[in-house]
């Protein structure tokens, strides 16, 4: 069985270090922004190793330039 951890919108903030209106607006602005999950119809989360995997292709980018 694969490890998969769900983060809230709380915890995928202060792991990618934005505000949340912040990250709202990258979510509707960056198509290589993760993808949102629905976890009932109120609470949304975020895969972690989603999280993970942009945050490695921005480091890429930032060193590449």
């Amino acid at each position: 069985m694969s490890d998969i951890t769900v983060l809230s919108i709380e915890q995928a903030c202060k792991e990618l270090g934005l505000s949340e209106p912040t990250m709202r607006r990258r979510a509707a602005d960056d198509p290589t922004f993760p993808r949102k999950i629905k976890l009932s119809a109120r609470r949304v989360g975020y895969l972690r190793r989603d999280i993970e995997a942009y945050l490695a292709k921005q480091r890429e980018a930032a060193l590449a330039s």
